[in-house]
């Protein structure tokens, strides 16, 4: 459901005004090395990941945790692969967020110290985003294709989580009210559980 305490232009302007708060990190991130770009980078995308999954999750106080310590939703690659099959993001920035944390695990571990944007294996992996036009591969040098990318996809990711956390959509417990039920009650008959979905899908959103 829409929260409706606060108007349209009023979330314009807080989402703005987020978005702008990120112009520090872009205008210092071209100046940093290679290796301090895509660290950087990828915590920020994986930061942005982690509160877009936390919007599709019940509001518990606990649901931090399962992003700590050797927890299951504490790598990278693990929030890309669980925004992806939940539906929160689409194939394409699936696709380019996976190289983004191949090319981070090249950089984090490989061990050469002077691993640079214009490395073979780096730029291949580049040339693949699904972001980046074609013709911007011939004018625009590797480092900064990256970070385009990287901030188009930051500017996405930060918008989503945004715009769902307003929303307010609620999940299968919520649409079928089961804490409010006793432990009897949670195996319904067909008739009862589309009776409930049809409810549901005639509330006005």
């Amino acid at each position: 459901m829409i929260d409706n305490d606060k108007p349209f232009n009023t979330w314009y302007e807080e989402d703005k005004k987020e978005l702008d708060s990120l112009d520090p990190f872009w205008k210092t991130l071209g100046s940093e090395s290679d290796r301090s770009v895509v660290i950087v980078s990828a915590i920020l995308l994986d930061n942005l990941l982690e509160r877009l999954i936390k919007t599709s999750y019940v509001k518990d106080p606990n649901v931090n945790t399962i992003f700590k310590d050797e927890h299951i939703l504490r790598s990278f690659y693990t929030k890309i692969s669980i925004a992806y099959f939940s539906g929160l993001i689409p194939k394409a920035l699936h696709h380019d967020l996976k190289l983004i944390c191949d090319i981070r695990n090249k950089f984090a571990h490989d061990v050469v110290a002077d691993l640079k944007f214009d490395d073979e294996r780096i730029v291949q992996r580049i040339n693949q985003f699904s972001q980046i036009r074609e013709e911007l591969v011939k004018i625009y040098p590797p480092k900064l294709r990256f970070i385009l990318n990287i901030s188009h996809i930051a500017a996405l990711l930060l918008r989503w989580s945004q715009l769902l956390s307003k929303l307010r959509l609620p999940n299968f417990v919520a649409i079928l009210k089961l804490e409010e039920k006793q432990f009897s009650e949670l195996i319904m008959t067909p008739e009862q559980l589309q009776s409930i979905l049809e409810s549901e899908r005639d509330t006005p959103r």
